[in-house]
């Protein structure tokens, strides 16, 4: 429902963006007629993130954008702790700072990346020199290309349709390089046994291509259980435990991690050093959600973990 609210909300902002001046308000009802916008689809799809949708509020997808707003978008859909902004609001300046925060994402050297020799645009000698290696690599990688008729108008100015769909291009290319499969949360969990005691490392990898908020009912963000070869539990994570009842809220980018870590010390529940024979950890992540929401599938959430003492 709160989707499909969003989507609603989404598709009327954007139909008033569109919407032909001129028609006086009376008390009739007149149908307002309107060419959908060629980005009316992406801005549909980014606005399921409520911070912007509202930055696109009342804003006309034909209307060049601000720095302001293109900080705004980048931190809000790519990375919330970027600072930096493009040169100007020129394809070829906003171009080449989305292609920056692809390298800086990736981990991937621009320098180094391979580029084809041949000109991609006809209007390539308009390009500033600085920007250039920058445009070569968004057209690989698909985060920005021309106007079309081989035209990359590197001096126009960004309207704000492009630069959703800019936004969208970029994380689907940086996503691409970090293999992320869209759509679901993976729990990833190892151990390691060193002095008498065994370690628990896992987290919570995002393999969405879009921030997700998650939230945990309260200080206990996770669970872990050990059971013996028989079945038998001889150790729990909260036995003894107390943890704030306050909610908690978490945040993971695409193809980034919640990181924890649980160590044993290899006493059962008696008090007794767990003899040697063979073991299952189960880890859970308590992640719960809102009402009217889908709650995330428990396989995502959990990792079994079979090892021998």
């Amino acid at each position: 429902m709160k989707n499909l609210l969003k989507k609603t909300i989404a598709t009327g902002t954007i139909a008033a963006f569109l919407a032909i001046p001129g028609v006086a308000a009376t008390n009739d009802i007149i149908p307002i007629k309107y060419e959908a916008h060629w980005a009316q689809s992406v801005v549909i799809e980014l606005s399921e993130n409520s911070e912007f949708r509202d930055l696109l509020n009342n804003k006309n997808l034909n209307s060049v954008i601000n720095l302001e707003d293109f900080q705004k978008a980048v931190k809000i859909l790519i990375d919330e702790k970027y600072e930096g902004n493009a040169d100007s609001t020129t394809r070829e300046a906003v171009t080449a700072e989305l292609v920056n925060i692809w390298s800086q994402k990736t981990g991937i050297n621009l320098n180094e990346v391979p580029i084809l020799k041949m000109i991609f645009y006809s209007d390539f000698s308009e390009i500033d020199s600085k920007y250039a290696q920058g445009i070569n690599v968004a057209y690989m990688k698909n985060i920005a290309k021309g106007r079309g008729e081989g035209i990359f108008a590197p001096k126009a100015n960004v309207t704000y349709g492009e630069l959703a769909a800019f936004i969208k291009k970029t994380n689907q290319a940086i996503n691409l390089e970090k293999g992320i499969a869209a759509g679901k949360f993976e729990t990833r969990a190892d151990y390691s046994i060193k002095d008498g005691k065994i370690t628990f490392d896992f987290e919570l990898f995002s393999h969405y291509t879009q921030r997700q908020d998650l939230i945990f009912g309260s200080g206990q963000q996770f669970e872990v259980t050990v059971e013996d070869e028989k079945g038998n539990e001889v150790y729990r994570f909260s036995d003894g435990k107390a943890f704030t009842l306050a909610l908690v809220m978490k945040s993971i980018e695409p193809g980034e991690s919640l990181v924890w870590q649980d160590v044993w010390d290899m006493i059962d529940k008696e008090g007794n050093k767990a003899a040697e024979g063979n073991y299952k950890a189960t880890i859970k992540i308590l992640v719960i959600h809102e009402e009217g929401e889908k709650p995330i599938p428990e396989e995502q959430l959990t990792k079994v973990i079979d090892f021998t003492i």
